[in-house]
C-alpha cells in the first residue's frame, strides 16, 4: 500500500506558521503590557519608601522636604494616570492578541482533526488490505494443501 498522504498537509503547516506567528505577537504584546505594569508599581513602591522614610522623621521635618513630597505625590499621580490609559491600551492590544491566537489555534485543531481521521481512515484500509493478502495466502496453501493430499492418495 502507498505511504500515507494528507491532501491539506500544506494548509496545516501554515496554519501552524501562522499560530506560532501569532504566538511570538502575544508575547511581544504581553511583555509591553507587564512593562507597563512594572512602570507604575514602581513608582508606587518609591512614592511608599518616601512616605516611610518622612515617617520616621515625624518631627525632624522641613518646610522643604513636605513641599518636595507633595511635589513627588502631584507628579506620581499624573505619571499613573498617564500609565493607566498606557496599560488599558496595551492590555486591549493584548487581547485582541489573545483573541486571535485563539482562533488560529481552533483552525488548526480542525485541519489537524481532519487528518488524524484520515490517517484513522488510511490504517484501517491498509489493515483491510493486509488481511485481503493474508486471506488470499491462505486460500491459496488451502488449494495447494488440497492438491497435494489428492496426489498423494492416488
Amino acid at each position: 500500500m502507498k505511504r500515507f498522504e494528507f491532501r491539506l498537509q500544506k494548509l496545516l503547516e501554515i496554519r501552524k506558521r501562522k499560530e506560532e506567528q501569532e504566538k511570538l505577537e502575544l508575547a511581544k504584546a504581553s511583555g509591553a503590557y507587564q512593562f507597563v505594569l512594572n512602570k507604575k508599581e514602581k513608582i508606587l513602591f518609591n512614592l511608599g519608601e518616601k512616605r516611610k522614610e518622612l515617617s520616621n522623621k515625624k518631627g525632624q521635618l522641613n518646610l522643604r522636604e513636605l513641599q518636595a513630597y507633595d511635589s513627588m505625590v502631584k507628579d506620581a499621580d499624573l505619571a499613573i494616570k498617564k500609565l493607566d490609559v498606557e496599560i488599558e491600551e496595551k492590555r486591549k492590544i493584548m487581547q485582541k492578541h489573545i483573541d486571535k491566537y485563539a482562533e488560529l489555534k481552533r483552525e488548526r485543531r480542525v485541519v489537524e482533526v481532519l487528518r488524524e481521521k484520515a490517517y484513522k481512515k488510511y490504517e484501517e484500509e491498509a489493515g483491510k488490505e493486509e488481511q485481503k493478502l493474508i486471506d488470499e495466502i491462505g486460500k491459496d496453501l488451502f488449494i495447494k494443501n488440497k492438491e497435494n493430499r489428492i496426489i498423494s492418495e492416488n
